[in-house]
C-alpha cells in the first residue's frame, strides 16, 4: 500500500470520528479559530509598533536635526 493509499485512510477516519463526535469537531474549530485571531492580534501589535517607531524617527529628526 503506498503513502497516497494510506494518507487517504487515515483521513476518512478521521473525517468518520468527527461525524460522530461532533463536540470534537466543533473543539477543533474554535482552536483554529482563536489561532487565527491570535495571529491578527499579534500582526496588528506589529503594525503599530512600526507605525510608532516611524513617528518617535520623524519627531527626533524634526527636534534634533542630524547636522548640529
Amino acid at each position: 500500500m503506498g503513502a497516497i493509499e494510506q494518507t487517504g485512510k487515515v483521513a476518512s477516519g478521521v473525517v468518520d470520528g468527527l461525524k460522530q463526535q461532533p463536540l470534537a469537531l466543533a473543539l477543533v474549530v474554535v482552536n483554529v479559530l482563536y489561532l487565527a485571531a491570535g495571529g491578527w492580534f499579534l500582526s496588528s501589535i506589529g503594525d503599530r509598533a512600526a507605525h510608532r517607531d516611524t513617528l518617535i524617527e520623524k519627531l527626533a529628526a524634526r527636534e534634533c536635526p542630524r547636522g548640529e
